[in-house]
């Protein structure tokens, strides 16, 4: 899971999301969460870096300007590729 920038929406609908599925009895887990931002906010760190991982996988929160970031990721998917 990729966030872009977002402080409250997109991070709680997610983990309304990710809980929804947890409750239906999925096995969700072992994968990547990252967040993309600016500033530090604490929605996105617990909600998105943090909380859904808890059970296994890896979270980044990354902090820097979105024309520079993007473009990086970017070639760095290129190139992994």
């Amino acid at each position: 899971m990729l966030n872009f920038g977002s402080a409250v929406v997109l991070p709680e609908v997610f983990l309304k999301a990710l809980n929804l599925a947890r409750n239906l009895k999925n096995r969700v887990k072992d994968f990547v969460t990252a967040n993309f931002d600016m500033i530090y906010h604490y929605r996105p760190a617990i909600n998105l870096v943090s909380r859904p991982v808890l059970g296994g996988g890896k979270g980044y929160y990354i902090i820097g300007h979105h024309e520079i970031m993007l473009p990086l990721l970017a070639q760095a998917v290129i190139e992994k590729l």
